[in-house]
């Protein structure tokens, strides 16, 4: 592992940054996080770049919560949407929001045209959306990653539209509501992401630094933050790079819950096998049920500076956080201010003893008690989010980032906590949890370090339809005849052979990427009663984990 490796996580709390070299860390960076999250990543690189050689600077990645946040703020871009749902399909209740229409066109399972495309529709809506200044559209269609025909032809008349979000190209795999939702957020953040990435890239150029820019992925692998043909893929990249940290810094010996115990969420995670679980459909984000691959993982609103309070007697934590630390400047009391009392964090003391004064006296204890209970507090709603989120797992089948582990039930022998307050509420962790838990060096900045040695991560999904004479593999943007005597294992051998191909132009830097068949099944089709040919297929994705562990 050459090279200085930089990773930058935009926290809720904190923005932080690490520089990496030879498995060491050799500088930190930690920022508070503002609404200007292009301001605060742009200061974050600046501190790293100040204590390092930045041409010997390899790979920068980011895991931004841009996109996140343009769905809890509720400013997505305006977006017309256009759906094919065909026979059999009810779009009520998918996200086609006021700019949306349904039309006449469809495909069925194998991508044979059944019925064509409504265009009159298709430019009477897109002329509707164009006088409204809707300048960004979605588009998909029920079998289009079988056959895009039709989204093809509408993205064509889409003459004048800025970016438009295909199904096809968002994602390979069936799923018709989460494929719209999809290419809705695809559409909606765009504009935003475009525009970070294009001042991320004027920056590094700026600061001299010459290495690619990549982005983390909510599937806990990087991409070219050029290349991203899906910008909704960013979502949920903070809690992915937690894992990747924690995988980094960890051997992780037997089942292994994760918490990244932050200032505003703790996430919470798990690794079997020593790989973290999978999102078997795709990520839920805000209202939106989607296709996008993501590591499996659940957000508690309770941290660091969570609001803490008495009610009826007794304590409560969060799930707000109503400024910063009254020890650090805020007003409120919170489970740092109850650190600082009991002298295990930095902050003003008299002012910690002051906003937990009403606590203790409400509790009928000393302000020293009063302290250790609202951490005590902290760590048992932690154990309760854990043990629902376990719960959450048992009961659907287990997915890890490598396979299906049919009929396991995951009961976790240890835990590792990161984050600001880890090490500091570690033994109340233990009892909430009755479990180990391991705090690991570098603990504070785990998610810059899981950002900085995420490998790249990808799947194809090949489609052959030997009775139609058809493949498709719709992340590569391929669609192609085939004989009839293609067969299952050169299904196997050109979804690899893509897969790399894939990855190599979405920037794979390092040279020992390895391909695994995550899934394949093949079957007849039998038409009245002779068989017509065969279906193969084939999932294949690279091989995923980190480039190097962190000492």
């Amino acid at each position: 592992m050459r090279g200085i490796f930089v990773g930058i996580d935009v926290g809720g709390t904190h923005t932080d940054g690490v520089a990496i070299e030879g498995g060491r860390i050799v500088h930190k960076a930690k920022v508070p996080t503002r609404e200007d999250l292009e301001g605060c990543t742009l200061e974050a690189l600046a501190a790293l770049f100040d204590g390092i050689p930045v041409a010997d600077v390899r790979r920068v990645v980011l895991s931004t919560t841009l996109v996140t946040n343009a769905v809890v703020e509720g400013s997505l871009e305006s977006t017309g949407v256009l759906v094919t749902a065909g026979p059999g399909m009810n779009p009520a209740g998918m996200p086609l929001g006021p700019r949306g229409r349904v039309v006449k066109g469809a495909m069925d399972h194998r991508g044979r045209e059944v019925a064509p495309l409504d265009e009159a529709a298709v430019v009477e809506h897109l002329a509707a959306c164009r006088g409204a200044g809707v300048k960004v559209l979605a588009v998909a269609g029920k079998f289009s990653v079988r056959n895009p025909t039709h989204e093809r032809r509408i993205a064509e008349l889409a003459q004048g539209f800025d970016y438009v979000a295909t199904g096809h190209s968002v994602s390979g795999t069936l799923n018709f509501p989460r494929r719209v939702a999809t290419a809705f957020l695809c559409a909606g953040v765009w504009r935003r992401h475009h525009a970070f990435v294009a001042a991320m890239g004027k920056a590094l150029a700026r600061f001299g630094v010459a290495a690619p820019l990549y982005l983390l992925r909510a599937d806990g692998g990087t991409q070219l933050a050029s290349s991203f043909r899906s910008p909704a893929e960013t979502a949920l990249s903070g809690p992915a790079a937690s894992i990747m940290g924690v995988q980094a810094m960890d051997a992780l010996a037997g089942e292994t819950l994760s918490l990244d115990v932050g200032g505003t969420t703790t996430d919470t995670a798990l690794f079997t096998q020593g790989v973290p679980l999978l999102e078997p459909l795709g990520a839920t984000i805000g209202p939106h049920r989607t296709q996008i691959r993501a590591l499996f993982t659940r957000s508690t609103g309770v941290g660091g500076d969570s609001h803490v309070r008495v009610e009826g007697g007794e304590i409560r934590v969060g799930p707000h956080r109503l400024g910063p630390p009254a020890s650090l400047g805020g007003v409120h009391p919170t489970p740092t201010d109850a650190l600082v009392l009991l002298g295990r964090a930095l902050g003003d003391r008299g002012r910690a003893a002051d906003a937990l004064a009403p606590i203790a006296l409400a509790l009928e204890v000393s302000p020293e008690e009063g302290a250790r209970r609202v951490l005590q507090a902290l760590a048992r709603d932690i154990g309760a989010a854990a043990r629902g989120f376990l719960h959450e797992v048992n009961a659907r089948p287990v997915y890890t980032i490598h396979e299906l582990l049919e009929g396991h039930r995951v009961a976790p022998v240890r835990a590792v906590a990161v984050g600001g307050p880890a090490r500091a509420i570690a033994p109340y962790l233990e009892h909430a949890l009755n479990l180990p838990v391991t705090v690991p060096d570098h603990y504070d900045v785990a998610n810059a370090i899981g950002a900085a040695l995420a490998r790249v991560n990808l799947e194809v999904n090949l489609v052959a339809d030997t009775g139609r004479g058809f493949l498709s593999i719709p992340e590569a943007d391929v669609y192609r005849p085939v004989t009839g005597r293609y067969s299952l294992e050169e299904a196997r051998a050109e979804a690899g052979r893509t897969l790399l191909a894939v990855a190599e132009d979405k920037g794979v830097l390092e040279t020992d990427a390895a391909v695994d068949i995550a899934e394949e099944e093949s079957f007849r089709i039998v038409e009245g009663f002779a068989t017509v040919g065969s279906v193969h297929r084939v999932r294949a994705q690279i091989r995923p984990g980190i480039l190097g562990r962190v000492a």
